[in-house]
């Protein structure tokens, strides 16, 4: 029983403890990532940062951005698909220029799913 305890603490000292230490703004890079359907020569960089708030559960929340970037001579146009919400509106991306579109959502969650062309 004992050693059941000292298990129970220790998991929640890890999972208790952890997200406000991360809470303070840290960003965190996801990478860069390509999905099919939109030319190789659009880059896609997703990356994280903490908000510093929680929701009503407790949760810790996170802002996750999707960098799309045109490398390509011409013009593209791209939506960013998420899981956990309505996928963005079809961005027409000129020839050098980037687009960011962001979602908040509880840290577990890992938002991203892929650029698409629209």
């Amino acid at each position: 029983m004992r050693l059941l305890s000292v298990a129970l603490v220790g998991a929640a000292l890890a999972t208790g403890f952890a997200a406000p230490a991360q809470a303070a703004g840290i960003a965190q890079a996801t990478g860069s990532t390509q999905a099919a359907g939109v030319p190789s020569c659009v880059d896609t960089y997703v990356y994280r940062e903490y908000t510093g708030k929680r929701n009503s559960l407790n949760e810790v929340m996170v802002k996750t951005t999707a960098r799309v970037t045109n490398n390509c001579k011409d013009s593209v146009s791209v939506k960013v698909a998420w899981s956990w919400a309505r996928d963005s509106n079809c961005r027409r991306i000129t020839s050098g220029r980037k687009v960011y579109e962001s979602i908040v959502a509880t840290q577990d969650r890992k938002p991203y799913q892929k650029t698409k062309s629209c």
